[in-house]
């Protein structure tokens, strides 16, 4: 999920109610601006401001003292409600006019009996006048809510407009559903007249009443083709109305009831208070949104069956899932809740629900500003939530406001008088900062990812990118601390830092870069959520896939690759194709490998996104046929310490092999099965370090400075008998050489700070020091009689992101130690090693 930016658009606000995303022209909706607008009072009209977007290369330029978003008036009225946006004018194609509600009221316990008035004001298509031209559309009491679209033809402009009440505290009468359509040419009507509106249909008068929300549903990407439907929310829940030209009748379905009614009769409002749909993928009806019920405190969405068909709303079941009840109401029977709508804010491809909260009396963080929930497992309703804003929001227009590709949100507070004003009203637009990105390499992908231990704790950002081998692969970013939620069977290798969740059994599992050497550990997650350690997590989640084939895999041609990059990613990078490629036509294979089934699929680098370039680690993968050998190597030319994860294990007896003699009495060409162990990775399961360690844990360094590896390979499973082919599929994760795993994996890293570290021998408890305080490398580690309040005997604790190590600085000496954690009975800390040898500062890997 990505995090926001905070940008002021107006400050200091005398009240707040609406806000619209308005694209000035037609072809204005890359970079949108804004109009925003309160209620107004008995005693002050209210100014509808347009806010003409700095990042809109049409906008006026700014005078060089001024900075932000310029103001325009486009009306002063009285009580104004609801506004949208068409190009109505004849005479100045291509620009958008907008229409407004006025004449409400107070509030609809003190509407206006006459009042209800809708007007468009003509878009002159010069942004630096405050010139529009109001002309009438129509009238209705208490008229609260309306929206553009096409409902019984496409050759107009039509707008659908519903009051709330039609009369002073009526909460029991129907409204009416009105229809007003445009006339051949609306400016022929006289400017200011309220004498002469649209044609007007009433296809409702006694179905509905307390409609709080509008949403129009277009069954297509080309919008105009087909004739629009709409979503009405109100005390019946949420219905749907259409009008179907070959009956030439409007028709309506309950999709749900939504909040049921109080059985103790007490409270006015039930059934629903605002609806929006969701988008999954290629289907524009994914999933229904709702808050309930009128300013209510729940969050509900419906959700229809795998079977059901897409783009259709109507002849579906759909069903009710509850997200959020915030709590008991107010006197009133009203809560915080004002709008939900749907937007896809990570440029996955499925939106999320964004929740407009006005605020609370008293005040409180959990009902003010925007919610966002996102769909986890949208099959039974689990949807995770992130807070993205903490100031009031009354409503939310969303639209690529900076014009970076991305969905950016804007909002303003919700302050209405003798109903809820909250403090210090304002507009305020929130810019996306994507925070994972990505760019083409040659034939390779480099990840750009932000620093986990300086990201908030519910900071979460991910990208899918390799659909394959029955797994949907997506690159995951975690705050300190924080929780990733996940459906159960998914797959997760730790790329940075660390993460644990309760499994099956109520057992705390621990994942790493590394588990424990020479040993195999489940990739598969038994929990509904996994949190991030104190620094943070990067990792990739496997995900269950249906469409890139089911193992076993008997044909390389059913292992088939699909880049799924999200469409907020480059086209070069969506348009990459990652093929298996034989081994043997590798230019580094050297004639090797000639004629074996033994493929290989590049890659994937993945780098800390600040000023360092930090390398985390390189991905690609490997599959091989029963009985391919890898071949042995050691990577006497490459420094980097290298784990494989194994997606399919296509006989159930394939994994790692290494030599158990020294180097020169190992023959890689033609090993001898008594001088190598095995270890079987089965399905979903990745191995520990491989590699040699020194007596601090860490990685042994040859002296070229590549890490000290026994001749190893993966040995694809041969059971022979003819068996028949299988491929064995696995993903090498290759990190930077400061990366070490202790035997424990149960202990979480300390907080930074300042320790002494206790040793004990027959009995007997030393600290740890620097001998004589020295700072030279390579003076000795020793343990002394414990005195807390000497220097030589303090440390300096602290996590060396993106490993399972520590450096420890002698406070005394100034001196470093590194250690992995937590040190274990005959464990030396080791302090000849300096941050440049351990590979905390960035290198390159070309």
């Amino acid at each position: 999920m990505p995090l926001f930016s905070k940008h002021s658009v107006d400050p200091q606000r005398p009240d707040g109610y609406w806000i619209e995303t308005f694209p000035y022209t037609l072809d204005d909706k890359a970079v949108p601006h804004l109009i925003g607008y309160g209620l107004g009072t008995s005693n002050s009209t209210s100014k509808i401001q347009l806010y003409l977007n700095p990042s809109n290369p049409r906008s006026p330029a700014l005078p060089v003292s001024d900075v932000g978003w310029q103001r325009q008036e486009i009306a002063e009225l009285r009580f104004p409600v609801a506004c949208s946006y068409a190009d109505i004018a004849v005479s100045n194609p291509g620009f958008n006019d907008v229409i407004l509600s006025d004449e409400y009221g107070p509030s609809m316990d003190d509407i206006c009996p006459n009042g209800g008035r809708i007007s468009w004001f003509k878009n002159t298509g010069t942004m630096d006048s405050n010139h529009w031209d109001r002309r009438y559309i129509g009238k209705s009491p208490g008229m609260h809510r309306l929206k553009v679209g096409h409902f019984t033809t496409i050759e107009k402009i039509q707008i659908i407009a519903v009051p709330i009440v039609i009369a002073s505290s009526d909460l029991e009468s129907p409204v009416p559903v009105i229809i007003y359509t445009s006339p051949d040419n609306p400016e022929s009507y006289p400017v200011n007249d309220d004498t002469k509106g649209w044609k007007v249909d009433r296809p409702f008068s006694k179905e509905f009443r307390l409609v709080h929300e509008i949403y129009i549903y277009h069954p297509s990407s080309d919008v105009g083709a087909n004739l629009d439907k709409i979503l009405l929310a109100g005390r019946e829940g949420i219905n749907l109305i259409w009008y179907c030209p070959s009956r030439g009748q409007w028709q309506k379905q309950n999709i749900g009831q939504g909040l049921p009614k109080d059985p103790g009769g007490k409270n006015p409002y039930w059934g629903s208070g605002s609806v929006a749909v969701a988008k999954v993928r290629d289907d524009r009806a994914g999933y229904i949104a709702c808050a309930e019920a009128f300013h209510g405190n729940h969050v509900s969405v419906y959700i229809k069956g795998s079977t059901a068909p897409a783009d259709q709303l109507e002849d579906i079941k759909w069903t009710r899932y509850e997200l959020e009840n915030l709590g008991p109401l107010n006197s009133k029977y009203t809560g915080s809740i004002h709008q939900v709508v749907c937007a896809d804010i990570d440029g996955d491809g499925v939106e999320e629900i964004l929740v407009a909260m006005m605020g609370a009396d008293p005040p409180t963080s959990e009902k003010t500003g925007v919610w966002c929930y996102k769909p986890v497992d949208l099959a039974r309703g689990v949807f995770s939530r992130t807070k993205l804003s903490d100031d009031s929001a009354g409503r939310i227009g969303v639209g690529d406001f900076t014009g970076r590709g991305l969905i950016d949100f804007a909002t303003i507070s919700y302050s209405v008088p003798d109903y809820f004003e909250s403090p210090n009203p304002a507009v305020n637009m929130y810019e996306s900062n994507f925070k994972i990105t990505a760019q083409k390499l040659n034939d390779e992908v480099l990840f750009m990812i932000p620093n986990p231990p300086a990201l908030m704790s519910n900071a979460i950002d991910e990208a899918e990118f390799l659909d394959v081998s029955s797994r949907r692969l997506a690159l995951v970013v975690a705050g300190p601390n924080g929780n990733y939620l996940v459906k159960r069977g998914s797959g997760v290798k730790v790329i940075f830092g660390q993460l644990s969740w309760q499994d099956n059994e109520d057992k705390t599992q621990t994942r790493t870069q590394a588990t424990s050497p020479f040993r195999v550990v489940s990739n598969i997650i038994n929990a509904d959520s996994v949190q991030a350690g104190p620094a943070g997590a990067a990792f990739v989640i496997l995900r269950e896939s249906t469409t890139s084939g089911r193992p076993p895999y008997p044909d390389m041609n059913q292992l088939e690759a699909n880049n799924i990059f999200p469409e907020r990613f480059p086209e070069e990078v969506k348009n990459m194709r990652f093929d298996w490629v034989k081994v043997e036509n590798r230019p580094w294979a050297n004639g090797r490998f000639k004629d074996l089934e033994f493929y290989n699929l590049v890659g994937f680098q993945v780098r800390i996104g600040d000023d360092s370039l930090t390398n985390i680690c390189h991905i690609q993968m490997w599959t091989a046929g029963v009985g391919v050998s890898a071949g042995f190597h050691n990577h006497t030319d490459a420094i980097f310490c290298e784990i494989h994860s194994c997606i399919v294990n296509g006989t159930g007896n394939g994994g790692m092999s290494w030599a158990t003699v020294d180097d020169n009495k190992f023959n890689p060409a033609d090993p001898d099965k008594s001088q190598y162990d095995s270890l079987v990775v089965p399905d979903m399961h990745e191995h520990g370090p491989l590699w040699r360690v020194r007596e601090d844990g860490l990685p042994k360094l040859r002296n070229n400075g590549t890490v000290d590896y026994p001749w190893h390979a993966w040995l694809a499973g041969d059971v022979g008998g003819g068996q028949r082919q299988s491929f064995d599929v696995w993903l090498a994760f290759e990190f930077p050489s400061l990366i070490a795993k202790s035997l424990r994996a149960d202990m979480l890293f300390p907080s930074p700070g300042i320790y002494t570290l206790l040793c004990k021998a027959n009995a007997t408890q030393g600290a740890a020091s620097v001998q004589d305080s020295n700072s030279t490398d390579g003076t000795a580690i020793i343990g002394v009689e414990p005195n807390k309040e000497k220097a030589d005997q303090q440390w300096k604790i602290a996590i060396i992101a993106g490993t399972n190590a520590v450096t420890a600085l002698n406070v005394g000496s100034g001196s470093f130690a590194s250690s992995s954690w937590p040190p274990v009975s005959d464990q030396q800390l080791v302090g000849s090693r300096s941050l440049a040898v351990l590979g905390v500062t960035s290198n390159w890997v070309l």
